[in-house]
């Protein structure tokens, strides 16, 4: 597994072969990143369900501030202290080997506020509901933050539910979708404005 673009652009990062884990491909981590564009640089990204850690480095690697990665799973902790230490990247990583929806409520307590989340559980598990749900409750996701959710066709995103983040687009790839979310202070028009550049 490489990093696709940025600084450390081709840099080889290590993933372990176990069959408890579905990386994302790089077709659709490039697809993700066309989308969210140059709103990674200079912000504080959160990676849940953090695996190898790759979505977060390849945050670094295109000029976001810090990483945090959570993920519960011992080979996910040593992977991801590995990629950090072999990039250099130590002081602008932190690891929480912890359960997502725990690491959700520690970073809240710690006040702690992202621009850039990202969620990539395993598929149909109900995982993605649970997350949202989480998040939405909580203040992790900073106003005009952006929350990019890699799920299965199969399980749609509960944007009936969400009160505070708002469902923007979702771009099929194959058997899977990313969806791009935004937490806004108030409802429709707002999110327009936000995504044309506006705001």
């Amino acid at each position: 597994m490489r990093i696709i673009s940025g600084k450390f652009k081709s840099r080889l990062i290590d993933f372990p072969k176990t069959k408890l884990t579905r990386p994302m491909t790089d077709r659709t981590k490039e697809t993700l990143f066309n989308i969210v564009g140059s709103f990674v640089f200079g912000k504080h990204v959160l990676d849940l369900y953090a695996g190898s850690g790759s979505i977060g480095l390849e945050s670094l690697s295109r000029g976001a501030l810090s990483a945090t990665f959570v993920d519960k799973a011992p080979w996910a902790k040593n992977s991801i202290l590995k990629n950090l230490a072999s990039l250099g990247l130590e002081k602008q990583g932190l690891l929480l080997s912890m359960d997502v929806l725990m690491g959700i409520r520690k970073l809240d307590k710690m006040q702690r506020k992202f621009a850039l989340v990202f969620v990539d559980p395993p598929f149909n598990r109900g995982l993605v509901r649970k997350t949202l749900m989480k998040l939405d409750a909580s203040d992790v996701v900073q106003p005009f933050g952006q929350v990019v959710v890699g799920h299965s066709n199969h399980e749609p995103i509960p944007s009936d539910e969400l009160i505070k983040l708002k469902l923007v687009r979702t771009k099929k790839i194959g058997q899977a979708s990313l969806s791009f979310l935004f937490r806004l202070e108030s409802a429709n028009e707002k999110t327009k404005s936000y995504i044309s550049g506006e705001l």
